[in-house]
């Protein structure tokens, strides 16, 4: 039985794979995304339990959120405000630490 929906967005297509072959690997149902300006289509049609994202776009849809978030940061002070409930880690981030951050979530 699959685990939860999570929905990854990065443009690096190394981490994205990264990312995404991890979770998959541990059951979690998930869509990968290379493409920021398709954030909002994809939350609308896959419907994820927790999106990762970095934190540029994180800071640009963060009010409209209403899922929980992993935020990737590159550098101290690149995100600004997070929702209560998301999760920041820095890139780049280690799969250990990005799984233990989406279970912490769902």
């Amino acid at each position: 039985m699959a685990k939860e929906k999570i929905l990854v967005v990065e443009q690096d297509l190394v981490s994205l794979s990264r990312m995404y072959l991890a979770l998959i690997h541990r059951q979690f149902k998930t869509e990968a995304c290379n493409q920021p300006d398709e954030i909002g289509a994809r939350i609308k049609r896959f419907k994820p339990a927790v999106i990762i994202l970095n934190s540029k776009e994180y800071n640009t849809i963060n009010t409209k959120l209403k899922i929980p978030a992993v935020v990737l940061y590159q550098r101290a002070g690149d995100i600004a405000v997070l929702n209560y409930g998301d999760t920041e880690l820095k890139k780049p981030v280690q799969i250990d630490e990005l799984i233990k951050a989406v279970e912490k979530i769902v």
